[in-house]
This record gives C-alpha cells, sequence and structure tokens, in this order.
C-alpha cells in the first residue's frame, strides 16, 4: 500500500464515523432522499491502483482496479496526501495538472472533497 492510499484510508474511516460527512452521500431528489453510489478510481504515480465506493452512506476503500469506474483519476500521489492533511482539494490539483480526471464529473469529485473537509475541520 502506498502513501496516497494510507491517507486517504485515514479519512475515510473518520468519514465513516460522522453523520455530517455521510450525509454527503445522499442527494434528495422529489424530497426523497437517494444514497450516492460512486465509485473512484485512482492510478496515481508510485502506488498500485485503489478505488473508493461510496454505498449505502459508507465509504470503502479497496486495493486493486474496478471495472465499473465511475470517476477516474491517475496523476501525483502526493497530491492526495495533500488533499488528506487539507493543503489542498482536487479542484486545486486539478487545475495544476497533478491529478488528471480521465473519466467522470466535476461535480461528483468536489462532492468527495466536501465529505473530506467536514472530517478535516471535526
Amino acid at each position: 500500500m502506498g502513501i496516497a492510499f494510507e491517507s486517504l484510508k485515514k479519512i475515510v474511516d473518520k468519514i465513516n464515523v460522522s453523520e455530517k460527512a455521510k450525509q454527503v452521500f445522499v442527494t434528495d431528489i422529489g424530497g426523497k432522499p437517494i444514497d450516492w453510489n460512486m465509485k473512484f478510481q485512482f492510478n496515481l504515480n508510485n502506488e498500485e491502483p485503489f478505488y473508493l465506493e461510496t454505498k449505502s452512506r459508507k465509504a470503502i476503500l479497496k486495493q486493486g482496479t474496478v471495472a465499473t469506474a465511475d470517476i477516474i483519476m491517475f496523476g501525483d500521489n502526493n497530491s492526495i496526501v495533500k488533499i488528506c492533511n487539507g493543503k489542498g482539494d482536487f479542484t486545486h490539483a486539478i487545475s495544476r495538472e497533478e491529478i488528471v480526471v480521465e473519466k467522470g464529473k466535476m461535480i461528483e469529485i468536489i462532492r468527495l472533497t466536501r465529505a473530506i473537509a467536514i472530517v478535516l475541520k471535526a
């Protein structure tokens, strides 16, 4: 396991015990709460591939590659470490081209950033 995986694992553990952070994983559609189910694939420099899945208001981080990823990112593993340490976010890392989004919507990445920010402020 690499440093980005380990850093994100600590954040995921905190997200899963924070009711406020888990609320980021819920979308209100027509007054009905819908769980946000998303798979983020990370193919980073100096790391084995890993992915983050949000499902049933829970975040799960796993080693490997998921064939059904909604978001695919690659780039500098140190950018993920910075994000997990509160020294940046995905938007800035993407704009500086440290992280490149190969597939997916930016709004979904911003949502993940919100969950991370919530646990970092706690």
